[in-house]
């Protein structure tokens, strides 16, 4: 399965759950939305980063990063994204629009590549979603006690 099915897949489900698509990004498109640091003044891109993809439903937002397999860097890349509060400005700007109380960030997977190994390592990030071989979804992990999924 490609990163594309994968980005797909998500797509579909959350459209079809009432989720509203604030952004996505096929691999290697670039037609994402671009986030920059804050600090970012003087160089256009540098430290910049393109979530595959936003979604806002019922207060809700969720930025999800996929990939066609388990890549540990990307769970710290996500992971980064939920503590060091770089991006704020360009997420306020993105979401300017919809009312948002609560924001997460996961990461989506074909789920037969779900493992001790994305086990370990799904802590770093509030969900993960798993794309089945039939192209369904379903949520391999997300944190304890919280509705991920309104």
């Amino acid at each position: 399965m490609t990163e594309e099915q994968v980005t797909k897949a998500i797509l579909a489900f959350l459209t079809d759950n009432g989720w509203n698509i604030v952004t996505f990004d096929f691999p290697q498109s670039g037609s994402g939305k671009l986030l920059r640091p804050n600090n970012n003044v003087s160089e256009k891109n540098k430290g910049g980063l393109i979530p595959d993809i936003v979604a806002v439903k019922g207060g809700v937002c969720l930025f999800i990063e996929n990939k066609d397999k388990l890549v540990v860097s990307d769970f710290r890349k996500v992971a980064s994204l939920i503590s060091d509060n770089q991006y704020t400005n360009d997420i306020a700007a993105l979401l300017a629009n919809y009312i948002v109380h609560k924001i997460y960030y996961g990461v989506g997977f074909p789920s037969d590549k779900w493992n001790k190994n994305a086990a370990a390592n799904a802590s770093l990030v509030d969900f993960v979603m798993g794309v089945r071989a039939d192209k369904s979804v379903e949520l391999l992990y997300h944190r304890p006690h919280e509705n991920i999924l309104p």
